[in-house]
């Protein structure tokens, strides 16, 4: 099986490029009987990519879609699109069409988001998507229902392929001392890129209701790069403002980086409680979430849809949208009662033990060998 993986892809710092290294990673490791290649989206091509990344699209050139599509045909037997509207060129992404109408081998859609109320363009792409795909694959239940219900799609080609999480094998004290972290304090994480609209100031108002002060908050995150060119540091600077104007120095600590892989297992083998407080409730994909559940901390977050659904069964805490009250009552709660701490931490890590990618990757195989099988195929 010859497979073929379009993406944002390293070293490109982007939260898709990130999952689909991942992902390629953990289908090489599982088998040795595929070809997997890269195609990586990329605005202007001044990446060093590694090996497995065959060519490029300039995102906003359709020509370079179309030169593409022509490309698969000829020398894979399944195309994997990972899905974002912000990755493609076009109003809301709309070049990817450009492509996808005109693949003649099986293709499998895989939506990072889904939306409660699409725009007329959004809704137009997914449509259009969803009917070019022999396959298309979701990361939570409420995105499986959410995606019938607009777009009446087929029970047998719909999916459910969970984010994958790494094998976390690293003791927290040893985590916690190479990264030079007090090991004597509860720690509390966030990671992500900072921009507008993830949420950070609600967490650090939190952290400012909160007396006890036997524990660190760390922020972890660069500010995104689409971000940087807009507004620099603006929304960074707003943040350290707010952590100086309510005198909680002391206890957050603000870690300007975009941490790798490896770093971030790090943070995340030595965090205790980690938290996700992101205003917006479509948000239906979170890696960093995925990978604080797999690391075994107790997961504390906002409503949205991809937080609902994984930490359902008592896997993790929800809190209201942009509500540091309720926040900084659910931090007290475990900061004082580490018999509950343990047990959010107990079963967000046995959960994490079914997400792990070595497993994602077995079912991911599975689903496009079914897919080659019973789909189109090019006249060669």
């Amino acid at each position: 099986m010859k497979i073929i993986i379009i993406s944002t892809y390293i070293p490109q710092k982007c939260g898709i490029a990130t999952y689909s290294n991942d992902l390629y990673k953990s289908l090489i490791k599982t088998t040795t009987n595929h070809t997997i290649n890269i195609i990586a989206v990329t605005e202007n091509g001044s990446y060093k990519y590694p090996s497995e990344v065959v060519a490029t699209i300039n995102k906003e050139s359709k020509e370079n879609y179309i030169y593409q599509a022509n490309f698969i045909n000829n020398n894979y037997d399944i195309c994997i699109l990972q899905h974002e509207f912000g990755i493609f060129g076009g109003l809301s992404g709309e070049h990817i069409i450009e492509l996808t109408s005109r693949l003649c081998i099986p293709l499998l859609t895989n939506f990072h988001t889904t939306l409660d109320n699409p725009t007329k363009k959004q809704s137009y792409i997914i449509d259009a998507l969803h009917k070019a795909s022999d396959t298309i694959t979701v990361m939570t239940e409420s995105a499986i229902k959410l995606m019938k219900k607009q777009f009446n799609i087929k029970d047998e080609k719909m999916k459910l392929i969970h984010h994958g999480v790494p094998i976390f094998d690293i003791d927290q004290k040893k985590a916690k001392t190479k990264l030079n972290l007090p090991t004597s304090k509860i720690l509390i994480l966030s990671f992500g890129f900072l921009s507008k609209g993830k949420g950070f100031e609600t967490a650090i108002d939190a952290i400012a209701k909160i007396s006890d002060l036997n524990f660190l908050y760390i922020i972890l995150g660069s500010t995104h790069p689409n971000i940087i060119k807009k507004d620099g540091e603006e929304y960074r600077e707003f943040l350290h403002q707010r952590i100086s104007n309510l005198r909680v120095d002391n206890k957050i600590l603000m870690i300007n980086k975009f941490a790798d892989n490896k770093e971030l297992k790090l943070y995340l083998a030595a965090c205790d409680i980690y938290i996700t407080p992101y205003p917006n409730k479509n948000q239906t994909s979170s890696g960093t979430l995925s990978f604080a559940v797999g690391a075994g901390a107790a997961v504390i977050s906002t409503p949205y849809h991809y937080a609902k659904d994984l930490l359902n069964h008592n896997r993790g805490l929800l809190f209201n949208f942009n509500d540091p009250t309720q926040l900084a009552f659910l931090i007290d709660t475990l900061i004082n009662n580490p018999v509950v701490l343990q047990k959010y931490r107990t079963n967000a890590k046995t959960y994490g033990k079914t997400i792990q990618w070595p497993i994602i990757a077995k079912q991911l195989l599975i689903i496009l060998q079914k897919t080659i099988k019973n789909n189109k195929t090019c006249l060669k």
